[in-house]
């Protein structure tokens, strides 16, 4: 997941390096909530260890 994350993140660079700058503004929001939503998950999520 954070891998996902990481690339989203560097396809909106991207984007804005070809100043294709709304489509990039809307991919880093979106990417943003996707990362506060996966830190909430984790964060709030029992820690369960297989033995």
């Amino acid at each position: 997941m954070i891998a996902l994350l990481f690339l989203l993140f560097t396809v909106t660079m991207g984007l804005n390096y070809f100043n294709l700058t709304k489509v990039g503004n809307v991919l880093f929001f979106a990417t943003l909530a996707l990362s506060i939503y996966w830190l909430k998950f984790h964060a709030t999520s029992q820690l369960t260890i297989q033995l």
